[in-house]
């Protein structure tokens, strides 16, 4: 979860408009075959998403691999020997951004019927609260807690919850009578630290993105964004884009664009990623001033004084702050693979035929003005509008987050969405991880995609294969 930046095939994968083979289709640009623009990897390394954006400088460099040493190695609690790597806690998801985003992916998902989630964290949100947190945990569970021996703290501070996990399972058939299954996860938060929850509290699993690319996302212009909204659906296709508003904390405006997380909750990419310091490591740092402890949490508050006695206001002060965000910005997009091949070319028709674009959309060209000269003007095929969609009763989680309702998600990125089995060794999709492949998580999508949903189960294997086929290349 650090960085929770979340971003992997969690909205809509495709629009909402029945098959159609007459559907206008674009030729196909040499451009899609480097997804990044400039800053694309081209050479695969099956190890590991992380490299540095190949168009940068030496000294650019050099600061990125600065960035990475404070995204891969662990905090501690502190006062410790160790002044640039203490402050963890007091509560706790984990204690490195790389526990959570595996090789700069996804996180590996826990096996066991209970755990302390690492990879996948649970939001809280509260519907009688004007803060919409619950009134003791706060916006977001934080299962683990550091260990602290104080004359002020004679007990320990506990952890605030685990999980426990059960898959439902759902079958269903496609038109030419193939049987497919669809895995449902049922969270229990149990072994609570304090009272049980509010009554009223909504809990959402939220499942670690990859972080590739986010700096060319951070860079796309708010106005080309805006230019995609539709929430009154005046075109009539079925999509009713929206952009979520949300507070951006330096700027102090409450309308900012949201881009970042699984309901656009964060504007930039600067504050989403010390949204994940303050929320997943505890760590304070120059956008999130102070610890996530409640006023119910006594001993959480004590014990997030004791980082004031190595005399640092801040537990990553603003110079370390800005290397770990200029390297998030630089994570260099993997370049897509067998592009040009009938087969997925077939299944690049198939994608347009379908109307997926009209939620992923396939290109953008990065603001000239952006502040980083290396991501601006850029000709880049995320396969993202960025905005709020409704995805249906059966991805809802009840969760408000400003303007995303309970049922309304972020339509993700789907650059690099073929690699995770390569490169990390598993696979799973969507916003909790409960689809185990890219055609469950299709078959998921409800709301403003249910009918392409419905297209998608009418397709032959054949082109069912086709399309899947397009979306790992990409």
């Amino acid at each position: 979860m650090k960085y929770i930046f979340m971003l992997l095939l969690m909205g809509c994968l495709c629009s909402c408009q029945p098959f159609n083979s007459s559907n206008d289709i674009p030729v196909f640009d040499i451009s899609e075959l480097k997804p990044g623009g400039q800053t694309t990897l081209e050479k695969l390394d099956k190890r590991t998403y992380i490299h540095s954006s190949p168009n940068l400088t030496m000294d650019m460099r050099m600061n990125f691999w600065s960035g990475f040493s404070f995204f891969r190695d662990p905090w501690v609690a502190a006062p410790a020997s160790t002044t640039d790597r203490d402050g963890l806690g007091p509560l706790f998801n984990a204690r490195s951004c790389i526990a959570c985003h595996r090789s700069g992916g996804r996180g590996k998902l826990e096996n066991k019927e209970i755990f302390k989630p690492v990879s996948v964290l649970f939001r809280l949100g509260n519907i009688t609260d004007v803060n919409n947190y619950d009134p003791v945990y706060g916006g977001q569970i934080q299962p683990k807690a550091i260990r602290v021996l104080h004359d002020d703290l004679p007990k320990q501070v506990q952890g605030e919850a685990a999980v426990k996990l059960q898959y439902q399972y759902i079958t269903g058939l496609f038109s030419d009578g193939t049987e497919y299954q669809l895995r449902k996860p049922l969270y229990e938060l149990v072994k609570l630290g304090h009272n049980p929850l509010n009554e009223h509290t909504k809990v959402s699993a939220r499942y670690a993105p990859a972080v590739y690319g986010m700096g060319l996302l951070d860079a796309i212009a708010s106005e080309d964004l805006l230019q995609q909204e539709d929430i009154n659906d005046e075109n009539q296709d079925g999509i009713s884009a929206k952009y979520n508003r949300v507070t951006d904390v330096e700027l102090g405006i409450n309308d900012a664009i949201g881009r970042f997380g699984f309901k656009a909750l964060q504007p930039t990419l600067r504050q989403q990623v010390a949204a994940a310091f303050v929320n997943d490591i505890g760590i304070t740092n120059p956008i999130f001033k102070y610890d996530t402890c409640t006023k119910s949490q006594i001993k959480c508050k004590v014990a997030s004084g004791f980082s004031s006695l190595k005399g640092e206001a801040l537990e990553i002060p603003e110079k370390f702050f800005a290397q770990t965000e200029y390297m998030s910005k630089f994570i260099a997009v993997p370049m897509s693979r067998d592009l040009k091949s009938k087969k997925a070319q077939k299944g690049r028709n198939i994608f347009y035929q379908l109307d997926c674009q009209n939620c992923h959309q396939p290109s953008y060209i990065t603001a000239n003005d952006y502040s980083e000269s290396k991501l601006s003007g850029q000709k880049i095929w995320p396969y993202t509008d960025l905005a709020l969609h409704d995805m249906g009763p059966g991805l809802a989680d009840g969760k408000v987050e400003f303007l995303a309702s309970g049922s309304e998600w972020r339509t993700p990125a789907l650059w690099g969405i073929g690699l995770q089995q390569d490169i990390q060794g598993f696979q799973a999709y969507l916003h909790d991880g409960r689809a185990r492949s890219i055609e469950e998580a299709i078959l998921w999508h409800g709301g403003e995609a249910k009918m392409a949903q419905q297209a998608f189960i009418k397709l032959d294997k054949a082109q069912r294969d086709a399309l899947i086929f397009f979306l790992k290349q990409i």
